[in-house]
């Protein structure tokens, strides 16, 4: 029988950028000094994003990160992450409760890792604007459009894979988006969907939100986000879209049909 050790070591790196102050606790297996530049050269380029939302000064998130899956898995039992996520099959996981980035499988492929990572402290961020539940869609379109950040020496760049172009044309050619249901869906439906349906779920929820950042003026994403932090209103998400995007929801489609066009 395997036995696992466990050791999980925690350093603080504070990370001051505008008026931000980002606190990241690394714990687990140790990032270098060059990775975790990285890493926060990302946060930086995220939380300049993502202040122009209503994003607070102090912040603060857990990196824990594990090179070995087994080790991973085991740590997500001490902390009774895994009794209710399902982590067989998945590189990484944000916990809410925990404020706390958790990576599986760094060493399989390190290069991906950095991007996992990127992706689940999207997911901090995205909670720090909208509260607790934002649409399923947004939260991991935002994490999607982030986990295809390349980090360069000068730049920050986006990409969508040649994969996700041909999967989301092939999609409307087949007459499968639904863009009113799919933006008003629960996190079930929209995991439902990602199970069954060769990654629809991501794949248009990452062509959503390049959309909304790349191809539409800023102010309609604030607009939006704003409607969003609004607990009292229970509009659905569609009519939360109508209400400021140019022409309603119908132009929203268009407009979007055009672009993955």
């Amino acid at each position: 029988m395997k036995r696992i050790i466990l050791l999980v070591i925690a350093t603080l790196s504070v990370l001051v950028t505008d008026a931000q102050c980002l606190k990241i606790e690394y714990a687990g297996d140790v990032l270098s000094e060059k990775e975790q530049q990285l890493v926060e050269r990302m946060m930086v380029y995220q939380i300049r994003f993502y202040r122009l939302f209503g994003l607070r000064d102090s912040l603060k998130v857990k990196l824990t990160v594990f090179n070995e899956r087994s080790v991973a898995e085991f740590y997500l039992d001490t902390i009774g992450v895994s009794k209710n996520n399902s982590v067989k099959n998945i590189n990484g996981l944000y916990s809410s409760k925990r404020k706390e980035a958790i990576i599986m499988e760094m060493d399989k492929n390190r290069k991906k890792g950095f991007s996992v990572i990127y992706h689940e402290l999207s997911h901090y961020l995205t909670r720090e604007i909208t509260g607790t539940n934002p649409p399923m869609w947004l939260s991991e379109g935002l994490s999607e459009y982030f986990e295809n950040c390349e980090v360069g020496k000068k730049s920050i760049r986006h990409s969508m894979t040649p994969y996700e172009k041909g999967r989301i044309r092939s999609m409307y050619m087949l007459g499968e988006v639904n863009l009113r249901n799919f933006v008003n869906s629960d996190r079930s439906m929209f995991m439902k969907k990602q199970r069954t349906d060769e990654q629809y779920a991501y794949i248009l929820a990452h062509a959503l939100t390049t959309f909304m950042l790349e191809n539409v003026s800023r102010q309609f994403f604030s607009d939006f986000i704003t409607l969003l932090q609004d607990k009292t209103d229970r509009a659905k998400v569609s009519d939360k879209i109508a209400r400021v995007y140019p022409g309603g929801f119908e132009a929203f489609e268009t407009d979007f049909e055009k672009f993955c066009e």
